[in-house]
């Protein structure tokens, strides 16, 4: 592993000294020694991050009884997915339940080096805790998700999840799918039914984010994680 790291930084040196960006040859280089399984996956993720969005939520408290300006105050985040080129983002209604103000960055990179967009709630279903933001982003930058089918799922079969857990943005995770048909409480106190069990990690912060098929499209949405505890 040593020397394979080290082949790689004389290529990027060398890439360099010729006026690239000290980044291709090494990147076509790494690639060149996966094999096919691993570079679907990194095809897969490469894809599709720039559609996923990192969300942050925030409120305002009273700073004193008798002060007109509020202190901007972290509440929460979560993940979303950009669902067309006007804007909107498909989200957990949970994670932005109690919010007050909502900020959306890593659209269009798949990072959250992006600039941030402040979000708009456009609407929600709290029974199958589902909702849409909507930001002024150029259409430049805004990568609709591709959209697959939840009822052709077969127990098995690979998933993968890109999110934002503990706030560690563009995480991948990579499961199967444990089992369908599922019944979970939903954030609203109805039960929500026909949901996708995975054993793909899921965590704070993942919610809201996509979970995909082995191309890439959009099979559900993350929302709960079952524990004992």
């Amino acid at each position: 592993r040593d020397c394979l790291e080290k082949r790689e930084l004389v290529e990027r040196l060398q890439d360099a000294l010729r006026g690239g960006d000290g980044l291709s040859g090494g990147a076509a280089s790494a690639m060149g020694q996966l094999d096919a399984g691993e570079r679907s996956v990194v095809e897969l993720f490469q894809r599709v991050a720039p559609s996923v969005a990192f969300i942050q939520t925030s409120v305002v408290k009273s700073t004193s009884p008798l002060s007109m300006r509020g202190e901007v105050t972290p509440s929460g985040s979560g993940s979303g997915f950009v669902w067309d080129t006007e804007g909107h983002v498909v989200t957990n209604y949970h994670v932005i339940q109690q919010a007050q103000k909502a900020t959306v960055t890593g659209i269009g990179l798949g990072d959250g080096s992006m600039n941030a967009y402040e979000a708009t709630l456009v609407g929600a279903e709290p029974e199958k805790d589902i909702a849409v933001l909507k930001v002024r982003a150029p259409k430049s930058v805004l990568r609709p998700i591709t959209v697959g089918s939840s009822s052709e799922l077969l127990v098995g079969q690979s998933v993968f999840a890109i999110g934002n857990p503990f706030g560690l943005d563009s995480t991948l995770t990579q499961g199967i799918v444990s089992a369908v048909g599922r019944e979970v409480q939903g954030v609203a106190g109805r039960p929500i039914k026909g949901c996708v069990q995975t054993d793909a990690s899921i965590n704070p912060g993942n919610s809201g984010g996509p979970l995909l098929d082995a191309k890439g499209r959009l099979v559900g949405v993350n929302t709960a994680i079952y524990s004992p505890s």
